[in-house]
């Protein structure tokens, strides 16, 4: 009986490991995606309050199978004015990187981008954003977590048999450069915290390569990146003065996978006083996909600083049989900072 749980544990792994394999090709995403907004596009880089942002993001998913997925996102932002005294205009310089592992094969993938916009006004409260996000890549598996069948002898599995595998991958080390760039509509109001986000981006313009069973090594194959576009609209009603109503819709596709994610939240301001500023967020999304799920979300706002928590449940999708209708938590934490301008010069409406 041990025998038997011990080789469909093995089936199991190889399953998914295979999986993350097959799916290499597609990028990581995050159930926050208003929260990290370089991944979603570069023209939201800059698109904040205050003058620098630093935002962290991490998301752990499929524990319990146990073929772990996780996936960590780290940039920082700082804005540099075209005009001393002027701040509706500007460049913003970033840096970025992405760290996601798949599956048991640790399937490992690191991103380091330099994102870099350019916001102008249209009008009064209105922004327009446009950037660029050059990035360079790195992909990588660990061999020595592969198994196959002709190691299953009598029942038994024997990591010392003889696999009976010529050579199957050229190289388990990928090396890539990556482009991306995206535009952000940004409409606020004046008198009130009003305020919608609409844009777009394509990610992978240049489709790298990401070819680990190539003919030889001088022969890049032809498994490439697919192209992937994003749509996006995020926005905030104040109903009240103490309450807002948050939305948010997003529409991806990459090759033959598309995603949509739409939802709210009611935003409850505990505290409105300068510096003591103080806010609870509560809501719900729903994303369709290969796998749907359910999002529930908190966020609390402390001042300058932003933490979401979300957490998957895989209600209705196939994937709840191994999960248990479980996704993952992820945690998000933002920090702006703003840096002391002069009163007299202070004028212009930045965005907020």
């Amino acid at each position: 009986m041990k025998n038997l749980i011990s080789h469909w544990r093995f089936i199991f792994s190889a399953a998914f490991g295979l999986l993350a394999i097959s799916l290499s090709a597609q990028d990581i995403h995050f159930s926050q995606f208003g929260n990290s907004p370089l991944n979603l596009s570069p023209g939201l880089a800059g698109v904040f309050g205050g003058d620098m942002r630093f935002v962290g993001n991490y998301r752990s998913q499929y524990r319990s199978v146990p073929v772990p997925y996780t996936t960590f996102s780290g940039s920082v932002e700082n804005k540099i004015y075209w005009t001393k005294g002027k701040y509706d205009r500007f460049i913003t310089g970033s840096l970025m990187l992405n760290y996601d592992r798949q599956g048991s094969l640790h399937l490992t993938s690191i991103q380091v981008g330099i994102p870099i916009s350019v916001t102008m006004p249209l009008a009064k409260n209105k922004f327009l954003t446009v950037g660029v996000t050059p990035a360079f890549g790195q992909r990588a598996f660990d061999t020595d977590r592969l198994t196959f069948d002709a190691q299953w002898i009598d029942c038994v599995f024997d990591p010392a048999a003889d696999a009976r595998e010529d050579q199957l991958f050229q190289s388990t080390n990928l090396k890539y450069f990556d482009l991306s760039a995206g535009v952000n509509l940004r409409l606020q109001s004046e008198a009130k915290r009003n305020r919608l986000d609409v844009g777009g981006g394509m990610h992978h313009i240049n489709r790298p390569n990401h070819d680990f069973w190539s003919a030889d090594l001088t022969n890049p194959g032809n498994v490439k990146l697919y192209n992937k576009l994003s749509f996006y609209a995020m926005g905030l009603l104040q109903l009240s003065g103490n309450f807002d109503l948050v939305g948010q819709g997003l529409y991806q596709t990459q090759g033959g996978y598309k995603e949509v994610v739409y939802g709210g939240a009611l935003r409850l301001h505990l505290n409105q006083n300068p510096y003591k500023e103080l806010a609870l967020q509560v809501g719900v999304d729903y994303r369709h996909r290969y796998q749907d799920a359910l999002i529930p979300h908190v966020e609390v706002l402390w001042r300058t600083w932003t933490l979401g928590f979300t957490y998957d449940l895989n209600i209705w999708s196939d994937v709840n049989i191994v999960t248990n209708r479980r996704g993952g938590p992820e945690v998000a934490l933002i920090y702006r900072l703003y840096k002391v301008k002069p009163l007299s010069k202070f004028k212009t409406c930045p965005i907020i």
